[in-house]
């Protein structure tokens, strides 16, 4: 038996196996480019090394790309045949990457969290939980997941950095914002290649509408951070969000171009930052040229394979507003077919296809016809949906703002005045939310209060 770096025991033939098993682990917590390669060298030690076939499915099942997802259905098959000589705590994982390909993602939660409640330094069985939590919307069993855990770390326990950055951010999504802040800072000092609690802070900074700060908090560290990886170009997104609610679109669609779409990529992650910010720019009115084609021929590839429905509705705004009509209705119908096809609860992502993945697809593809008046059926409900879909409150965003977008353009002023009021309330640092709310004020007969938001709004966005 051998140990990793944090005193866990792990079936392997040699300690070599095992550091070259944490080596790849500690590239994957920083979201490093060379994780998989990485987990090269654990198979070169040792091929018959359990964890590290479990590792090579949890790697290959996170992306959500079909081709990858066969081969985690591969290193299950190896997982599985090895778990005979594997420890408790090893065939919990081997249960979990089961539950995975079959679809059952909360039954695979659970596992994890089981694991972690004898085996709290396990840092995988942590940021996998971590990450699929956020991946359902289930934000507050993200926040106690990391909770019941932190006791157990401190500096002294390996990888603690890269938990406390787990720990900011499952705060961060629950609104707890002056804790996610201090601790996401303290995570970046400890390691500042923690790209993931860098983006708790561009969260927290994003959400308080502290333009400049946030601006400046990815510059600061653009230098160790664009060694990242992919999950770089998100960083970059973000810093677009504030360029955005500043009315710098110049710099927005230079950032596009040059840092988080410089060129066509089937990375989930690139599709939505791309489709989302390409989305609030037709929302606002302002021209991007032929930027949704690129997009959207990426997405024309993706029609048929439903993994994850978060990702299907950033594939339907670029081929609906890509002008890829046919594509978008089958994309669709392979939405609703999915759904039907799995009318249990056992594979998890089908019941959220159902209540919000479909009713918001329906509403992009309204949207793209510009059927505001059925945006605006759909969307009043599903709105109060949209949280197991995943992603971030900034993410899902999008959708709040096409809501508004659709009862705009439908004329229906009092109800654009509602929705800009709940708006301006949450996120009362939004100067264009101001702008917009003086707007539907005005055209409500409301004039002194249209004056007094539109001097909210000027004040921001002077700042």
């Amino acid at each position: 038996m051998y140990y990793d770096k944090r005193g866990l025991a792990f079936t392997a033939s040699s300690q070599a196996a095992v550091d070259a098993f944490d080596d790849s682990v500690d590239e994957f917590l920083a979201a490093g480019r060379d994780a998989a390669t990485l987990l090269k060298r654990v198979s070169e030690a040792d091929p018959d090394m359990i964890m590290g076939q479990v590792l090579r499915g949890y790697f290959n099942m996170l992306p959500a790309h079909a081709h990858l997802v066969a081969q985690g259905h591969e290193a299950l098959s190896r997982a599985e045949a090895l778990a005979g000589d594997a420890t408790e705590r090893e065939r919990k994982h081997v249960e979990a990457l089961a539950a995975w390909c079959a679809g059952d993602i909360r039954r695979m939660n659970t596992i994890w969290d089981s694991i972690l409640i004898d085996d709290p330094h396990d840092i995988l069985a942590l940021r996998v939980a971590h990450t699929m939590h956020f991946f359902l919307g289930d934000l507050a069993q993200m926040r106690d997941s990391m909770a019941g855990v932190m006791p157990r770390w401190d500096e002294s326990v390996p990888g603690y950095g890269y938990v406390l950055g787990c720990r900011a951010f499952s705060l961060e999504e629950n609104h707890d914002l002056a804790r996610a802040e201090s601790m996401g800072k303290r995570a970046v000092e400890i390691n500042e290649d923690d790209i993931w609690a860098g983006h708790c802070v561009g969260h927290v900074l994003e959400a308080q509408g502290r333009r400049q700060e946030g601006i400046a908090w990815v510059d600061a560290h653009e230098p160790a951070w664009q060694k990242r990886g992919i999950f770089a170009r998100h960083m970059w997104w973000h810093r677009a969000l504030h360029y955005l609610e500043l009315e710098r679109f110049d710099d927005v669609l230079d950032a596009y171009d040059r840092q988080y779409w410089p060129e066509p990529s089937e990375d989930n992650i690139d599709i939505g930052n791309a489709s989302s910010m390409l989305m609030r720019f037709d929302m606002l009115g302002i021209d991007v040229g032929d930027r949704w084609d690129s997009v959207a021929d990426v997405c024309t590839g993706k029609v048929a394979t439903r993994l994850r429905p978060f990702n299907d509705l950033h594939y339907m705004m670029a081929l609906t507003m890509g002008g890829r009509r046919v594509e978008a209705q089958a994309l669709l119908d392979s939405m609703r077919a999915f759904a039907d096809e799995h009318p249990g609860g056992s594979v998890s992502v089908a019941q959220i296809y159902r209540d919000a993945g479909i009713p918001v697809a329906e509403a992009i593809f309204a949207h793209g016809a510009k059927d505001y008046a059925r945006v605006i059926d759909i969307m009043m409900q599903a709105r109060y949906r949209m949280l197991p879909l995943g992603g971030s409150w900034a993410q899902r965003d999008v959708w709040e703002r096409m809501l508004i977008n659709a009862a705009i353009k439908d004329g229906r002023h009092d109800l654009a005045r509602v929705l800009l009021a709940e708006r301006t309330d949450m996120a009362p640092t939004s100067g264009p939310s101001w702008a917009m709310y003086a707007d539907a004020l005005t055209n409500c007969g409301e004039g002194d209060a249209a004056q007094t938001a539109r001097a909210r709004a000027a004040e921001l966005l002077a700042a």
